[in-house]
């Protein structure tokens, strides 16, 4: 911006002031020699430039927020769209997670099912069983002392037979059951022709065949209440199972058990022999039940329903 005198007697009332720059045309404005109209001229015109710089420049800055709002949204909707894609993916796992456990929480429940059917066959086996040998059993209850949460009928029926079960179980395991070798008998228990006088007299237990050295077996758990040798029985063990029952095993040609050993149902215990009171090898085998002599048949006859029993046992 410059100032200029024009000559002569117009330059005595007005002043020019030209305008120019690099990219604007130079303008020449034409003023009164009137100092307050320059000064309120001059005031306007750089409040109109100062006002016309400040809106390029908001212009501007505002191109620059609209580019920088567009990109932000493009990401925002791609965002977005990866979201559905995972929400989408997560409810598809959950069904397919759903369907899974349904199906399995199907199969417990058959299983379950299967499992207490085949539990409760078994315990009217069991419970034929020990009516066939005059067994009474009697689930203990104490409604004294009991409580608890109040659990489903089909719930309570599951416990009360694995209960039962569990007892029946507890009792077999020391009832003498089946055969204690597998040969046929030769002599049955009570009153017959004795072998060696050929007089009648009472015979206190069951003979079985079978050849020296063949394996005698347990018919129930026990302990070994005397193992020895006497003239009627030979070499013989008695094995007391702690409910009653006593079991006796004569004529063996070896013992494996000695006193005091703690023996398993269809354990081996000892060998058929000849010993003793005896016509051959053979098996003596008897029962006592509370001191008294018993008929081991009906123990023997369930022989096929004590392999079921022993199933049961884990």
């Amino acid at each position: 911006m410059s100032y200029s005198k024009p000559a002569g007697r117009a330059a005595k009332r007005k002043r020019h002031i030209i305008i120019s720059g690099d990219e604007v045309r130079a303008k020449a404005l034409v003023l009164k020699k009137n100092p307050l109209y320059s000064i309120i001229l001059a005031f306007l015109l750089c409040t109109f430039l100062l006002a016309a710089g400040t809106g390029l420049h908001y212009f501007r800055q505002n191109s620059r927020l609209k580019n920088k709002t567009a990109a932000l949204s493009r990401q925002l909707m791609a965002t977005s769209a990866r979201l559905e894609d995972v929400r989408r993916e997560k409810n598809k796992l959950v069904t397919t997670y759903e369907k899974t456990i349904a199906g399995l929480q199907q199969d417990q429940a058959n299983l379950l099912d299967g499992s207490i059917s085949r539990l409760d066959e078994r315990s009217r086996i069991i419970q034929s069983v020990m009516d066939r040998i005059g067994v009474n059993v009697q689930v203990k209850e104490d409604p004294g002392h009991s409580g608890g949460p109040l659990i489903a009928p089909t719930e309570d029926y599951e416990n009360r037979l694995i209960s039962r079960t569990d007892q029946y179980l507890d009792i077999l395991d020391k009832i003498p059951l089946g055969r204690p070798v597998p040969g046929a008998v030769s002599s049955k228990f009570g009153r017959r022709i004795d072998p060696l006088i050929h007089k009648t007299a009472f015979h206190p237990g069951m003979d079985f065949r079978g050849k020296t050295g063949d394996a005698v077996h347990a018919t129930a758990a026990g302990v070994v209440e005397k193992a020895g040798y006497s003239k009627s029985l030979g070499r013989y063990i008695f094995l007391s199972h702690g409910n009653g029952y006593e079991t006796i095993f004569g004529h063996l040609h070896k013992i494996l058990v000695k006193k005091g050993d703690t023996v398993s149902r269809s354990q081996v215990i000892g060998e058929i022999g000849n010993t003793g009171r005896s016509t051959g090898s053979h098996l003596h085998y008897g029962i006592r039940y509370k001191n008294k002599t018993i008929n081991p048949m009906k123990y023997v006859q369930v022989a096929d329903l004590s392999v079921t029993v022993n199933d049961l046992n884990p």
